[in-house]
């Protein structure tokens, strides 16, 4: 009997043994290029926060939402880093996703603009400020996005017709494109995503002309801006594994909210950043991270309301943005 058991303790271990090596769960992310904004995703890979928790992460960088969406609607990625108005534009389009944690409660932009601008635009007032941009060309990083969505709110306060008045340039999420298209006169303002300002400032090219991020215009203010997504057949068939992937977010957000480990985070994710950049940068983002990743059904509604988005499925905001996976306090 003693030789019997320990042959099948042998074949057990065969048996279990490569199974345990490939226990972790892949769980696939598609993030928005590579920008400063998804710092709670690069403190969870760098910290091995999915590790922790059984999950070996896979993470796809796409240049626009728009491919975001499209990865998780055609289930290529799991999970995706995505701004408000592709989710409630999916909801109104009959497709179900989930917001389960909300990493910004702010814009991730900030409207920047040239030294010509900023100089002539100094002692403007706001309305003053939209309306110098009559006649010259901003960036965006992509048709429809979060930034074009929240120029068209500005400009339509003020009068201005968008497309027509001002000439949209798209250029991407990457903050360097947009220092390079201010270099070449590309463009005279943009409203990219930090840091792209903070670079901007560093290479003496320009500043920024309107502070989106700092929360003093009230549309703009306690928004679900952007969040991890996920599908709702995910959700009904992998609730636990949904419950992990966002208690990874959570943790890994506290630490990047810590200036003491955050910041130094980020500076090694973006080492092509002068320290002075990565200090702006941190600081101008700290602002907008949320400290506990919940969604408040007012702020969904909030940009729902101006972006008004077509597709004639009324949205159930409770559904789309749900805290129910976030940790227990």
């Amino acid at each position: 009997m003693k030789r019997f058991g320990y042959a099948a303790l042998i074949a057990c271990a065969l048996i279990v043994g490569p199974r345990g090596a490939q226990a972790e769960d892949v769980v696939r992310i598609t993030n928005i290029g590579h920008g400063y904004y998804a710092g709670a995703l690069y403190v969870a890979l760098r910290e091995k926060l999915f590790e922790k928790y059984g999950l070996k992460p896979d993470v796809t960088y796409v240049k626009g939402g728009a491919l975001v969406l499209q990865s998780l609607v055609s289930k290529d990625a799991d999970f995706g880093v995505l701004t408000y108005e592709h989710v409630i534009t999916a909801a109104a389009q009959g497709k179900n996703l989930v917001s389960v944690f909300n990493i910004t409660t702010r814009p991730i932009n900030n409207m920047i603009a040239s030294n010509e601008l900023m100089a002539a635009d100094a002692n403007m007032t706001l309305e003053q400020k939209i309306l110098s941009l009559k006649g010259k060309k901003v960036g965006t990083p992509s048709a429809g996005g979060s930034g074009e969505k929240m120029l068209g709110v500005l400009a339509k306060r003020y009068g201005l017709q968008l497309p027509g008045d001002v000439q949209l340039v798209y250029l991407g999420a990457d903050a360097p494109a947009y220092v390079g298209a201010f270099q070449s006169k590309l463009i005279d303002a943009a409203i990219p995503f930090e840091p792209a300002g903070a670079m901007l400032e560093q290479k003496k090219l320009g500043g920024i002309l309107v502070n989106l991020m700092k929360g003093d215009l009230d549309e703009f203010n306690d928004l679900v801006f952007m969040g991890v997504v996920t599908s709702d057949e995910l959700i009904r068939s992998r609730p636990d594994f949904v419950r992990k992937v966002v208690q990874v977010f959570s943790e890994a957000q506290t630490i990047l909210l810590d200036p003491a480990r955050g910041k130094k985070i980020m500076a090694a994710e973006f080492p092509e950043m002068e320290a002075e950049t990565n200090e702006r940068s941190y600081d101008l983002l700290s602002q907008i991270w949320s400290r506990n990743g919940r969604m408040t059904l007012t702020g969904a509604k909030k940009v729902y309301n101006f972006l008004q988005p077509p597709g004639g499925k009324a949205v159930d905001f409770e559904k789309t943005f749900t805290n129910d996976f976030l940790p227990a306090k």
